[in-house]
């Protein structure tokens, strides 16, 4: 679900506002409430709401200022502009500054709900767009290094990225030294389904032993992986060359190319490896020299990324939607191409599972799953294979989900206890129970029954509380100490939390 910030320094207005999208069944959330422009900007610092809807005409900062300072900063935050009659000159000029919608007061229900369909649907195509420019843009960068390491023509304008992220890496070279061995019965068009296996086992290790770097198909069966950590290489190199045969069948080399300092070296180090070691494809007709170079990588990528993106905003519904699209999609395919596309999907959920709920990977049953596609002789098969695992997806998720919901707002909670003192984003404490921020959003108000920001305001009072009663601390340093570098911030904070100012409720309780 996508969050949203409300500014507006009329309560009854911003209260009824806030009931109004509560029980709108819309995808947004209200995760905090700010009387003025000034409160509203450290509390986006703190929760960066994918929507922001504010009054223009506040005290301390209006909301054109609000709305361009948030933007210098948070440029993908969207605003809609409350605004009156007599203010419809500056909405206009809000509109410039990148306000997204105007709602003219008073609003009846149907223009709040209108606006927010309206900037839901341009969120999400935003969304969209940035994941497949994203993934078009390594797409880039991925070609620009294959061709580097081949010596050939490649677009200038990816290189000075490339070179920033080298940083002295160590060059290891795998080599598949034969994809149809004789005790298996793998054909040419197994080959681009046994290139992206490789792939994703070598990967697959890469996240096992903590290590981080580039990997590539380069030509045919020869893989380049760019390491910038080497503290457990050989371990990491033994598990690929005993993997691979395992589960794949196929005999797997290592050549140890040595430290690349600049992406100029990365053709000799490449080069000196390869030395005596063509390698030719098998044909129907024979042997011929060809490389075959799948490019449903980043599919995969794709996938993942747009699965995420639902996970992250509580969205399963949607995330269902998308995967029954997907392979309807796919039963439109020619069954090599649907094969192709069932394993892109394949991996993406692997990839998704273990990265959003910890599902640990279990390499013998996926290639046991993918034995089954191999063995699919029409599309029916092959349609009925990618149900099979988007059911086993979501069934493995259900289990996740109940066992894991309460335990991660208990960490979180545990750590706002430990951090409450500290400037608190909500990013930083998702980070720490490794949920992505929207959905933790979601989950914590469902399992506490409070947003994260009204948890972490009652959480600093209460100990504000215990420092007034129990301390002789400046009203200015017990601010500091519970984190809030405003003094007066605090004070109205403290006051709508006890109806007291904090002077006030010292001399009560220390009397």
């Amino acid at each position: 679900m996508n969050q949203l910030l409300l500014v507006e320094d009329e309560p009854l207005f911003r209260k009824g506002l806030a009931k109004m999208i509560a029980g709108s069944g819309t995808n947004w959330n209200v995760c905090g409430e700010a009387e003025n422009g000034q409160e509203a900007e450290k509390m986006i610092a703190e929760l960066v709401p994918d929507l922001v809807i504010t009054d223009i005409r506040m005290p301390l900062m209006n909301g054109l200022e609000l709305l361009k300072r948030v933007k210098s900063k948070f440029p993908d935050i969207e605003f809609i502009i409350i605004t009156g009659f007599q203010d419809f000159e500056y909405a206009q000029t809000a509109l410039r500054y990148g306000a997204l919608d105007l709602l003219v007061k008073p609003c009846s229900k149907v223009d709040v709900y209108e606006a927010l369909d309206k900037v839901y649907d341009l969120v999400l195509e935003k969304q969209a767009r940035l994941r497949k420019e994203e993934t078009e843009h390594q797409l880039l960068l991925e070609n620009t290094l294959r061709a580097i390491f081949l010596r050939s023509p490649y677009q200038s304008e990816a290189v000075a990225e490339l070179e920033r992220g080298l940083n002295e890496c160590k060059l290891i070279v795998f080599r598949i030294i034969d994809y149809y061995p004789s005790h298996k019965q793998y054909t040419r068009r197994d080959v681009p389904l046994l290139q992206f296996a490789v792939l994703n086992i070598i990967s697959e290790l890469l996240d096992t032993y903590g290590l981080a770097g580039k990997l590539l198909l380069i030509e045919y069966g020869r893989y380049a992986l760019l390491l910038s950590n080497t503290a457990e290489e050989q371990a990491f190199c033994d598990a690929v060359c005993e993997t691979v045969p395992r589960l794949l069948g196929l005999s797997v080399s290592t050549y140890h190319a040595g430290l690349a300092r600049s992406l100029t070296q990365l053709a000799d180090l490449y080069e000196a490896g390869m030395k005596g070691t063509s390698m030719s494809v098998r044909t129907d007709n024979g042997m011929e020299s060809e490389s075959v170079l799948p490019m449903n990588r980043a599919r995969q990528q794709l996938i993942s990324a747009q699965m995420v993106a639902f996970i992250g905003s509580g969205q399963m519904d949607a995330l269902k939607q998308y995967l029954d699209q997907f392979i309807q999609d796919a039963h439109g395919m020619s069954l090599e191409n649907g094969k192709m596309e069932a394993l892109s999907l394949s991996f993406a959920l692997q990839d998704t599972a273990r990265k959003q709920f910890e599902q640990l990977y279990e390499p013998q049953i996926l290639t046991e799953r993918i034995s089954k596609l191999h063995k699919c002789g029409s599309t029916n098969e092959v349609n009925g294979w990618m149900q099979t695992e988007t059911e086993r997806f979501f069934n493995n998720f259900t289990t996740w989900q109940q066992k894991y919901s309460e335990n991660a707002v208990f960490k979180a909670e545990r750590y706002m206890e430990e951090h409450y003192s500290e400037s608190l984003p909500l990013q930083q404490v998702a980070s720490h129970v490794h949920l992505n921020a929207s959905y933790f959003s979601h989950l914590f108000k469902k399992e506490t029954g409070r947003s994260f920001i009204d948890y972490l305001i009652e959480l600093r009072m209460e100990k504000a509380k215990q420092l007034l009663s129990n301390t002789d601390m400046k009203i200015t340093e017990i601010s500091g100490r519970i984190g809030y570098d405003l003094p007066n911030y605090f004070a109205k904070l403290f006051k709508q939390a006890t109806g007291l100012s904090p002077k006030d409720y010292r001399k009560l309780y220390q009397s």
